[in-house]
């Protein structure tokens, strides 16, 4: 079942222009000259390989107060192999006004990509050429007339998986997930017996919404009477058994950064600020509730980073549209810091703390974007790891002017951030390589209160708190 609440975006078509390399921008921003205005649904990393990135976009309708899908005679794709420095687009043909499930990257010239048309005929898809011709695998499954397939992702040129809503089999009346597992590149498959997969509670897939690390799988449930997620489904072996993870919440986002920790959000009550998240550190057999926190800003992404394991989301000012703000919370949801100033970058993937990419929903005014982590000095802001310089903030408390001084043994580049005591960002000042570095911040005219000021280099972070009298 698809739920088209979650429509997630990204970019497309020919040759990308970069359009900004400026030290003090949080991502760096790629857009393309486009036949068509579409906007992204899936984007994901090769599996091992962070300079290789597809995205499978649509086309949608948008305006102040709606955001819907439009049929269109296919969809799209945006790929990079270089780690962004240049781009290439194309069209993915699935039937008639086709509906995106998710895309699977191997390399720049392979992935994998699956959807429906308008009349629910499933699609699963290979590329080898980089996406100019598209070759079709598994016809005779999801043929159930409430058949949908949710995602296929491969770990390498062999061994894949493809994952569907609950159905019968030739043999077993009851519906079951429609999972199979090929270990030829696709010439053959076999379904996973329902022996082996937890029963569906009234449940589907949602198209698009997985993770992979490892041999881990994970692929969220969503309730056919109120389509919020409902459970998470997990494999350790590659698709081979599977068990159901009972978050303790009915959720409308969730990731895993390996295969132990993970978080969820969500909002109980639309229009209000409060947002539960809730934590695990033992692949999902338990969780911990997180402080809630308040945000009438609506999210469109929450992950949680890989090896440092702090959570990364995108909240945007409106329902419907951006700007988009970049948050980090570095204690499990205890506190947040604003990292950007309005860049759209409304869902992202990452690999690291300091290897990650980004993408912005259809927008109304411009072409399409994507967006990569600008990781120089910018990475160890989501890092979990001690800044290697001395750093002092003076003077502390002040009325006016404050002085952030670097200190360090080999020369670095360093961003400092200044954020008020509900972690929005005030300022960002950038150094050029240096080992010792002066900064000047006038806080004159900011209300008295607390403050912090956030310094970066590649490797790490280190906040200080002073006082604006």
């Amino acid at each position: 079942m698809k739920n088209q609440s979650n429509f997630l975006l990204a970019v497309l078509c020919c040759l990308f222009l970069f359009l900004n390399t400026r030290l003090d921008a949080q991502w760096q921003v790629f857009s393309p000259p486009q036949s068509d205005t579409v906007g992204a649904y899936d984007v994901r990393m090769a599996y091992g390989n962070d300079q290789v990135v597809w995205c499978i976009a649509m086309k949608y309708d948008v305006s102040p107060t709606a955001y819907e899908w439009l049929e269109a005679p296919s969809l799209y794709f945006t790929k990079t192999d270089d780690g962004g420095a240049t781009w290439t687009s194309g069209a993915i043909p699935m039937g008639v006004a086709p509906y995106a499930s998710n895309i699977c990257p191997l390399s720049g010239d392979v992935a994998w990509a699956s959807g429906l048309d308008e009349d629910f005929v499933s699609y699963i898809l290979k590329t080898t050429d980089g996406g100019l011709t598209w070759e079709p695998y598994l016809e005779n499954a999801f043929t159930d007339p409430s058949a949908y397939v949710d995602f296929v992702h491969f770990w390498d040129e062999n061994n894949g998986i493809v994952v569907g809503d609950p159905t019968p089999s030739d043999t077993e009346p009851v519906p079951f997930f429609e999972i199979y597992r090929t270990t030829d590149g696709g010439a053959t498959w076999e379904r996973v017996p329902s022996a082996n997969i937890p029963p569906a509670d009234g449940e589907f897939g949602e198209g698009g919404n997985y993770e992979v690390h490892g041999d881990h799988v994970w692929f969220n449930t969503i309730s056919i009477v109120n389509s919020l997620s409902q459970r998470i489904y997990h494999s350790a072996d590659r698709g081979q058994t599977w068990e159901a993870l009972e978050t303790g919440n009915q959720f409308a986002f969730w990731s895993f950064s390996d295969s132990l920790h993970g978080v969820t959000a969500y909002r109980p009550v639309a229009g209000q600020p409060q947002v539960e998240l809730r934590y695990t550190s033992d692949g999902g057999d338990t969780w911990t509730i997180l402080p809630t926190y308040n945000s009438l800003n609506p999210a469109s992404d929450y992950i949680l980073i890989p090896e440092s394991h702090y959570i990364l989301t995108a909240r945007r000012v409106s329902n419907i549209t951006g700007p988009f703000y970049t948050y980090v919370s570095k204690d499990l949801g205890v506190s947040w810091q604003q990292l950007s100033s309005g860049e759209n970058v409304s869902i992202f993937d990452f690999s690291s703390p300091s290897t990650g990419y980004g993408a912005e929903w259809q927008p109304a005014d411009h072409p399409m974007r994507m967006y990569k982590y600008a990781g120089d000095p910018l990475s160890g802001l989501l890092a979990n790891q001690p800044l290697n310089a001395q750093v002092s903030v003076s003077p502390n408390p002040t009325a006016d002017a404050v002085s952030v001084s670097i200190s360090a043994e080999h020369p670095e580049r360093y961003t400092v951030l200044l954020n008020n005591a509900n972690g929005d960002l005030i300022h960002r000042q950038n150094t050029d390589k240096t080992v010792q570095a002066s900064l000047r911040f006038e806080l004159t005219a900011l209300p008295a209160g607390t403050y912090t000021f956030t310094v970066s280099s590649p490797a790490g972070h280190l906040t200080k708190t002073i006082v604006k009298l």
